[in-house]
């Protein structure tokens, strides 16, 4: 019983209208998600990870990455060059801590010519560090596409 009084009144909360605090959240990761975009598409490795908290973790399909940089320099010598960010929800887990989702689109060429085209969907944990929200954890896989239509029977 106690399971289910829980989730019911997670559920009211989730259902709160948006106030002013959630609109300076929106706004406080605009910056940040406009800032992640200038860098990457001015190719700036290590500005991406200036975003990053001290202690952060990457995450892509290939498991842990453990030099940030170093996998965007990666990206951007295979032909990466241009970023757009879409954040589809903040949720704060804390004043101090968030969840994000969203989707990203990575465009280029690569060295052939070829184009690049992936759409990404992302995750991140984000955590205030010195007065600064930081990227704690990003989780990001390339978007699955969308599962075969089914014939009607």
């Amino acid at each position: 019983m106690r399971t289910f009084g829980a989730v019911c009144f997670s559920l009211l909360l989730s259902a709160v209208p948006a106030t002013a605090s959630d609109q300076n959240l929106k706004d406080e990761f605009g910056k940040l998600t406009a800032a992640y975009e200038q860098h990457f598409n001015k190719k700036d490795a290590a500005g991406i990870t200036s975003l990053f908290a001290k202690d952060y973790l990457r995450v892509t399909q290939n498991g842990i990455e453990k030099d940030n940089t170093k996998y965007y320099e990666g990206a951007f010598k295979r032909g990466a060059d241009h970023l757009e960010i879409t954040t589809n929800a903040i949720q704060p887990l804390s004043e101090n801590m968030v969840i994000r989702t969203g989707e990203a689109h990575v465009t280029g060429k690569t060295e052939k010519g070829d184009p690049i085209n992936l759409n990404i969907v992302w995750t991140s944990v984000d955590v205030r560090e010195n007065g600064q929200w930081k990227i704690r954890m990003l989780t990001s896989v390339p978007k699955p596409p969308p599962p075969p239509q089914q014939a009607a029977k």
